[in-house]
């Protein structure tokens, strides 16, 4: 169903206008599309209601807007941070500017909305509009963030609740509720890809400081150097030492960018003060949150087996 799926987005993006301006944009953007996660969510979510076989069209077409809607919210972010690869390849942004990075991202949702009124998909419609609101709060909250030091584990959450769990949520709510779930199964996967896209987010967090560009396909430590304090900075902060380590750094970090030795300084004292392994038994955390909602799950455990690789993806 993943191909059918692609297939979708094409056509939902348009790309009958691959030989235009807009279409060589929109075809670089779609051929960067990751793992897919959150379609896999949607779908696996799906397999466990009693509509599933009968909707698997629609549910492709809805997948499809999901993705779209990661994607377009990706080459904003790009631009929001300047950040000149994705993936592991030259951004959009990068390649093409600032100017037509915003415009690219923005053709994407304008070609959802349009696609969303044509096939009538009212409810799922409504459901992924509202995710988009939360997306754009949870992104303004973090950028009102930016540089402070004494950012908290609560506005970290809040934050990162609407810029990346809301859309795995919303994935696992539209899967669930086309199938033809009950409300209360419906609930328990809602609460499973909120979860799941904290611990995505998390991963992310500790990635940036375990891995480097050739591995994770972008910068590493930009974050940093745009003012974004992640979890475990923040989390290293709650030690007095690394306060007088970090502190002088992040001061000069408002005005000036850092040099390689400083941002060396930085990551080495991050983990010494184990922000990092702070970070990883936050998300076995939430791993045990979510394997108890998989337990209280009846039904088909052959079809539960996805989510449960997803979960183990996330905290190898």
């Amino acid at each position: 169903m993943i191909e059918q799926v692609k297939q979708y987005m094409h056509l939902i993006a348009d790309y009958s206008k691959k030989e235009t301006e807009v279409g060589a944009v929109l075809e670089d953007a779609l051929n960067a599309s990751g793992k897919m996660f959150r379609t896999k969510l949607l779908l696996f979510c799906a397999s466990l209601g009693p509509c599933y076989e009968e909707k698997k069209e629609k549910l492709c077409k809805l997948a499809a807007m999901v993705e779209l809607t990661h994607l377009a919210s990706l080459i904003h972010d790009d631009i929001v941070d300047d950040s000149p690869y994705r993936r592991g390849k030259i951004s959009i942004q990068g390649k093409y500017g600032k100017d037509a990075a915003v415009y690219a991202g923005d053709f994407l949702m304008a070609r959802i909305y349009y696609y969303e009124a044509v096939e009538r998909l009212n409810e799922s419609a409504a459901l992924l509009s509202k995710t988009v609101e939360h997306m754009c709060t949870g992104e303004i909250g973090q950028d009102l963030c930016r540089y402070r030091e004494d950012v908290s584990v609560e506005e970290y959450f809040q934050n990162i609740q609407g810029k990346t769990a809301a859309l795995f949520e919303t994935a696992c709510h539209i899967g669930a509720m086309e199938a033809g779930c009950s409300q209360e199964m419906i609930e328990k996967l809602k609460l499973f890809g909120r979860n799941l896209g904290m611990m995505f987010q998390l991963k992310d967090d500790i990635l940036d400081f375990t891995s480097n560009m050739d591995e994770i396909g972008k910068e590493t430590h930009k974050d940093f150097q745009n003012g974004i304090y992640t979890f475990p900075v923040i989390m290293a902060l709650q030690q007095e030492q690394a306060k007088k380590i970090l502190y002088p750094i992040m001061e000069k970090n408002k005005g000036h960018r850092l040099d390689d030795a400083e941002i060396t300084k930085m990551e080495s004292c991050v983990l010494e003060y184990r922000g990092v392994e702070a970070t990883y038994q936050e998300i076995q955390s939430l791993s045990k949150k979510n394997k108890q909602i998989l337990q209280e799950i009846q039904g088909n455990q052959e079809a539960i087996l996805p989510l449960w690789k997803l979960m183990d993806e996330l905290e190898a």
